[in-house]
Order: C-alpha cells, then structure tokens, then sequence
C-alpha cells in the first residue's frame, strides 16, 4: 500500500466517524425539547409545581432543556397568549377570562391553549372569625351586617369570586361599606394579621385545601368556613367557568362539616403555535410522571390520567387532544 492510497483510508475513516457523530448529535437533539415555563414566585408552591412538570419533561425526553420563570396566575396567560413564553401555569378560570378578553383582562388572547390540569382543585374559601354572629352570606346580606371584609388584591382571582359572590345577592362593596362594614385588598398574610387583630372579621381567598396559610392563621385565630348556598354556586361558577366542589369535613381542625363551594383546577397552558409534536411529547411526559409528581408535592397527589383533561373551557392544543385521544381519555373522530 503506498502512501497516497494510506492517506486516503485514514480521510475516508475520519470522514465515516465525523458523520456518525454529527448523526448521533442529531439524534439526541431530535429528542430534546428547549422552552420556557413561567410558573409563580419564587419560593412559592407554584414554583415547585413547574419545576415539577419541568422535571417530568427532561425525565421523559434527553437533551431537553427546559427553563422555569417566576410569574403569576393572572401574569402569565396574556404572557403565553402574545409569545413571549410558550408555557405557562394558571387557574383554568383565569386562562379562560384572559382567552375571552373579561375582567381581569381588557383584550381578549385568543391564542392560548390549554394542554393538562395540573393541580385538580384550588377552592373559593370564605372564613370568618368564629365570634361573628353570622354564618352565611344570606344572613350578612338580609341583615346589611357591617363586616369588616378583606378580598385579596384587586383583581385577583380570590377578589373576583368574592365580588361575584356578593352580586350574586345584588350587592356591591359600596354597600357593604354603606352598612358601616369596610372593604381591603389585602392578600392572605396581610388578612390573617389583622384579623388576629380584631380589625377583619372575613376573608375570601382561593387556594388549595388545607391551605398552609389557614392552617397557620388557626394556631392563633378560631376561625369557622362558610358554605356557598346551591344558588350562588351555580350562578358564580358558569359567570366564571368554575364548578361546584366540596371541601370536605375535617380538612382543617376547626372544620366540622362539609363545605360547599366552587372551585378552578391549575393548569397548563401553551401558545397555539407550538408545535402539534412539541405538545403531545409535553403531554405524554406529565402522563407518564404522575408517581413522580406524587413525589414533588402532596398537591400532585390529587391529579390523576381522567383528570388531566378536565381543563375548563379553554380550547386543548391540538397536540394534547391527540394524545388524549391516542390513550383512550378522549374519543377518537369517527
């Protein structure tokens, strides 16, 4: 073999094992997905939630990269509807409000999708210190009590189902302060301290149940849950796309009966411009993680493969609904 021809085989050979690698890579690259989440605070459940699903999408797809942002349940659906991330988290009512363009949104962002539930039920609680001489909203509204109300920041999610609550009756925060009851836009720390203090005497909030912060509140304040009547639940959840719900007795330690309520699941939502293949390999790979979910927070332990598709109102990215269909949870097309 003379030299020219040696020299060759060895080009020839480089050639053959720089094609393989560049194969490989493209291999790996091919199964890997790059996006962006945008969950809640820092440091908050929400966080811990998206960085959960992050996790599910790495386990399930190598050479994912996948990056969580802090964000907020009503910041992140008009984020998700202009693309400025392809993923968010948010309440199913919220996502909905934001794709219909309602309070407590002015335009409506018609390009948002959902792709799965994540947390099955955050609930509308309505509490009140336990010395108050009522025990509904009927009993506030016919006898034009001057209660002392705290209903989360405004526009809120908490704030809204408050405030439709109390429509509900025909009655708004001017009447309420009319009564010689007052009407603040403090969060839940916030309401706990000064009902501690005697200067709140209610609160609505909605969140999970238990809750850590009613938990906490009732290690120094007695506290009693007030039940919605049939009426107002089903007027409040089709004006906000939530559905009736009970938190049952016994879920926290002052609670001795079943709460009637209404509640919205967290949920997963995506740009309509994903890719169809994108979506599904998100979808397969929160489906294929639900024992490790489990694992992440006790939230996770409630979403199960039905109840991933019980998203509300907001349209399923068509990536999702194929994958839906393709396991069985929704019917195929005739």
């Amino acid at each position: 073999m003379n030299k020219k021809t040696f020299i060759s085989i060895l080009l020839l050979l480089f050639l053959s094992i720089l094609a393989g690698c560049e194969e490989e890579t493209e291999s790996s690259d091919s199964n890997g997905i790059t996006t962006t989440i945008k969950g809640g605070r820092t440091g908050g459940a929400w966080a811990v939630f998206t960085e959960g699903i992050a996790e599910s999408v790495r386990r399930e797809n190598d050479s994912s990269y996948i990056t969580v942002e802090p964000g907020s349940i009503v910041e992140n659906p008009p984020m998700v509807g202009l693309g400025r991330v392809p993923y968010g988290l948010s309440y199913a009512m919220t996502a909905y409000a934001a794709y219909r363009g309602v309070e407590p949104y002015d335009q409506a962002f018609e390009n948002i999708r959902a792709v799965s539930v994540v947390i099955p039920a955050n609930y509308y609680q309505f509490f009140v210190r336990k010395d108050v001489p009522y025990d509904s909203l009927h009993d506030i509204v016919e006898n034009q009590i001057p209660i002392r109300l705290a209903v989360n920041q405004k526009g809120s999610d908490a704030e809204l189902i408050t405030r439709e609550t109390f429509h509900h009756f025909g009655i708004t925060y001017e009447n309420i302060i009319s009564w010689g009851g007052s009407v603040d836009y403090l969060s839940g720390s916030k309401a706990f301290e000064m009902m501690a203090d005697g200067r709140i005497d209610a609160a609505g909030n909605a969140e999970s149940a238990p809750s850590g912060n009613i938990i906490e509140a009732s290690t120094t304040i007695d506290l009693k849950m007030v039940s919605l009547d049939k009426e107002t639940i089903e007027t409040v959840s089709e004006k906000l796309g939530m559905e009736p719900n009970t938190i049952p007795a016994g879920t926290y330690d002052f609670q001795k009966e079943d709460i009637d309520t209404v509640s919205t699941p967290a949920i997963l939502i995506v740009h309509k411009d994903v890719s169809d293949e994108e979506v599904y390999a998100v979808t397969k790979s929160i489906y294929n993680n639900l024992n490790y979910l489990q694992t992440v927070h006790d939230e996770f332990k409630e979403l199960t493969e039905e109840s991933m598709i019980n998203v509300g109102e907001l349209p399923l990215h068509p990536g999702a609904e194929k994958f839906y269909k393709d396991i069985g949870i929704l019917a195929k097309d005739e």
